[in-house]
């Protein structure tokens, strides 16, 4: 089996992933759903770790066999750019290649809101993009990055993991780290990426402990930092980043929280009503008093309805996103229940929006 054909049959069909896993069809995803490859035979754990020697270098390899997975970015010339995972499973290895483009599209043109996107003028501060994998968050980092790359004379530093998209200086002056390749860790990357004086730091994403207290440090030292958060919606995003073992360090990251983040966008993407692409649902948190307070007091199931009352100051509810995509008919009722958070709070708009 050919994985570059493989993958010009991926690009022609506009998908966003494919995956090769032994004894299975080989299967892309296109618009969020799975479909086999056309006249494809099951792959043999032999045929994929073919494909592993020919696309890994002995780095890659040796991190494989010693983690059981390793993630890196790929280049065929003529072809694309491609961000590929192995995962060991069962004693043999599983591929999936997403499909990255080299065109990086314009922040205006992704359906996320103004008042998100002017955040990027602040230059110090915590902005926050969340959203489960293929949710498009990498897309939206990379599109607010170009964005400051068109406008601002910065410094921006990058710590990715790995680098999907490659950016032209253009304003800015823009340096990234490709974990695995620049540095061994998205820890080490950040730390060696406040040496070198950036005006701007991007983190691909702010999972590991030690990195979220270095990432909340830096924004209260006066950096702008925009990083990746893979969480639901703003509540769990916030949970994510204050939650800690240590009550005295959990108590420490509220207060650096509330007093450096600038805002939150969670996002889904979600099937149109032809199903012929996919569209963004979102949610848009500001940290007003309200909202500091109920992560100072411990009480952010008060954050929904903080969401809801703040729509008039550009606040958006990830619920109340679905709705307006269906209102304008745009998706369906039934990906609306499959996509929201509350599908009560759902009933309750279709019988106001009815009733009106």
């Amino acid at each position: 089996m050919d994985y570059i054909t493989l993958l010009e049959y991926a690009l022609e069909r506009q998908a966003s992933d494919i995956h090769l896993v032994p004894g299975a069809v080989p299967v892309i995803r296109k618009n969020g759903k799975l479909e086999q490859v056309e006249a494809q035979a099951a792959v043999d754990y032999l045929e994929i770790n073919s494909i592993v020697d020919a696309i890994c270098n002995k780095d890659q390899l040796e991190r494989l066999k010693s983690n059981g997975e390793v993630s890196f970015s790929h280049s065929i010339h003529n072809l694309g750019r491609f961000r590929i995972n192995i995962i060991m499973q069962r004693g043999t290895a599983s591929i999936t290649f997403r499909l990255l483009r080299f065109d990086i599209p314009e922040v205006d043109t992704l359906g996320i809101p103004n008042a998100f996107i002017e955040l990027i003028n602040y230059q110090r501060g915590l902005l926050l993009v969340s959203g489960a994998s293929g949710s498009g968050k990498s897309t939206t980092i990379a599109a607010l990055i170009n964005k400051i790359n068109q406008t601002s004379r910065a410094h921006v530093i990058t710590v990715e993991e790995p680098i999907e998209y490659l950016f032209k200086h253009h304003d800015a002056i823009i340096s990234q780290r490709d974990v695995g390749t620049d540095c061994p860790t998205i820890y080490d990357g950040v730390l060696g990426a406040m040496k070198h004086d950036p005006d701007i730091l991007m983190i691909s994403d702010l999972s590991d402990e030690r990195v979220i207290d270095l990432a909340l440090q830096i924004a209260e030292s006066g950096k702008l930092v925009i990083a990746g958060v893979p969480a639901n919606n703003s509540r769990s995003t916030i949970e994510k980043i204050v939650t800690s073992n240590s009550h005295k360090k959990t108590e420490m990251r509220k207060y650096k929280l509330t007093a450096t983040l600038l805002g939150i966008i969670s996002q889904q993407l979600v099937p149109a009503i032809d199903e012929s692409n996919q569209l963004l649902a979102y949610e848009f948190l500001l940290p007003n008093a309200a909202i500091k307070s109920y992560i100072i007091n411990d009480q952010l199931k008060e954050i929904t309805q903080a969401l809801i009352a703040g729509r008039k100051h550009s606040m958006m509810y990830m619920d109340n996103s679905l709705f307006e995509l269906y209102k304008a008919g745009q998706i369906k009722r039934s990906v609306v229940y499959k996509y929201a958070h509350d599908i009560e709070f759902v009933k309750r708009q279709e019988f106001t929006h009815e009733k009106a």
